[in-house]
């Protein structure tokens, strides 16, 4: 893994010296210097810096960062299209806001530009695992939006069962503002299924049209074992038209399999004429409104689909993390296949019905977008080992063509060829320090390609504590500027 780790630094290094030559991909010296930008919050002695997303400013064309900076606290870092932090928003650029939450799992930018941020928090006085979905939002100045509260957050109580876990992973909003998410709800002790909630836009609360209550449970249930009592839960949304296109994982007798529900926006009811039977939807085990993919191509069978994209001829992407076993070893690939708006698979993707590829062992994805002219990109970490105290994950970022080819044109490769990956390391404290990234949501700006994260700057320090501070990274895309925007 050194050796990798070694190589990817000369790579940085040399993209850097060849800018005459560089390409889709490259680190985009324009920003920060190097492409590579971090900001330390270190607002406790947890040091627990993790950006989810980086939002673009319309009006400004800055970039706002949008992560966790400590339990409670949602933490926002503002800077220029060079890199530099714009002094003029919060302290210095960056500020943090308290907030009802224990983590913040997705982030979105509204029609009117106001910043949504959804997480999971712990009722007050509630259970250990008492956790409720909060919805908070702020606007681009960094000050909460007092409509909704006035710490700009809103817990949601879901409670189908006392004391459940009910969770958020995903965001989406609408042309009105609207805000609809997807996690998870518990049920029983044993029995999670998807949840989707759609919220009013003057203050987050759950809008009654739809499915009665603003809040649509949707099952799964395909493990055989343990009828009506699996797991299931919604890790990406998407709204296409009228419509919302909810993807995860579903609990199954060899594991997990992908699994996708298509619901109507406007009243959350199930659109059964998406995957109608098992002759349009090959191989499903649900059907009208449900589909699951199973894979089964080895190891403990963990698939699970982590994101969705509409691609410009109005097909739907499905990208996620499968198991794959070759010569006894077991590794984890990202995988992407291809729907039609009735769920069946659409051809001539990948090898025909999807792509999939490993970059080391262990990996997740945690990005997913769709360029203007159908290229696609996806987004993740890996690492030679599935995690453990210091696992050496490196961020990368992937292009495939429209058809799900690899563009090998994006960026130049490890030993100096070319690559449909670009591998991304940042800076730590010393050598003597683990290489330690994880990766969040893909944005593009203008053709430019954007990765919030975090890298770990050090460890081992007083109390144990790992020191994680917010990147940004920016990678050359495919637009030629002449508004005024070059940086």
């Amino acid at each position: 893994m050194k050796n990798i780790i070694r190589r990817c630094a000369a790579l940085l290094l040399a993209a850097l010296a060849g800018a005459a030559a560089a390409r889709e991909g490259d680190t985009d010296p324009r920003f920060s210097s190097d492409g590579l930008q971090t900001v330390a919050f270190d607002i406790s002695t947890a040091k627990t810096d993790f950006a989810q997303r980086v939002v673009v400013d319309p009006r400004k064309g800055r970039y706002i960062a949008v992560g966790y900076v400590d339990y409670g606290a949602v933490g926002l870092a503002a800077f220029k299209p060079d890199g530099s932090p714009d002094t003029t928003f919060g302290v210095n650029g960056k500020i943090a806001r308290s907030a009802p939450l224990e983590d913040v799992s997705a982030v979105t930018l509204d029609v009117i530009n106001r910043i949504v941020v959804v997480g999971s928090g712990r009722k007050p006085g509630g259970a250990l695992l008492d956790f409720d979905p909060v919805v908070c939002r702020y606007n681009l100045d960094g000050f909460p939006d007092t409509d909704i509260a006035p710490d700009g957050c809103r817990r949601i109580p879901v409670d189908a069962v006392a004391n459940g876990t009910d969770t958020l992973s995903a965001v989406t909003t609408d042309g009105a503002g609207q805000i609809y998410v997807a996690g998870q709800v518990q049920l029983t002790t044993s029995d999670y299924d998807f949840l989707v909630m759609k919220l009013a836009s003057p203050d987050a609360a759950p809008l009654t049209t739809f499915a009665g209550t603003g809040r649509r449970y949707i099952e799964f249930d395909i493990d055989a074992g343990n009828p009506g009592g699996d797991v299931d839960g919604a890790q990406a949304i998407l709204l296409a038209g009228n419509s919302l296109y909810i993807a995860g994982y579903a609990a199954d007798e060899a594991g997990n399999d992908f699994a996708i529900a298509k619901i109507s926006a406007l009243n959350g009811a199930i659109d059964t004429a998406f995957c109608p039977n098992t002759t349009a939807c090959m191989g499903t085990q649900r059907t009208e409104g449900r589909r699951t993919i199973g894979y089964n191509l080895g190891g403990d069978n963990q698939d699970r689909a982590r994101a969705l994209a509409a691609t410009p001829d109005g097909t739907i992407l499905i990208a996620g993390e499968v198991q794959r076993t070759v010569s006894n070893a077991v590794s984890t690939n990202y995988l992407i296949t291809r729907v039609n708006s009735n769920g069946s698979f659409t051809g001539g993707f990948g090898s025909g019905l999807n792509v999939y590829n490993s970059i080391l062992p262990d990996l997740l994805l945690t990005g997913l977008t769709v360029r203007s002219d159908g290229k696609i990109l996806i987004a993740g970490t890996t690492a030679s080992a599935p995690l453990a105290a210091d696992p050496a994950r490196l961020q990368w970022v992937v292009q495939l063509s429209a058809s799900g080819q690899p563009d090998n044109e994006f960026t130049t490769g490890l030993g100096g060829g070319n690559s449909s990956i670009a591998l991304i390391l940042y800076p730590k404290a010393s050598d003597s320090q683990p290489t330690n990234h994880e990766a969040g949501a893909l944005t593009l700006d203008r053709g430019r390609i954007l990765l919030a994260g975090s890298r770990l700057w050090a460890q081992n320090l007083p109390g144990g504590v790992r020191d994680y501070d917010y990147t940004i990274t920016r990678l050359k895309g495919d637009s030629i500027f002449t508004d005024g925007w070059e940086y």
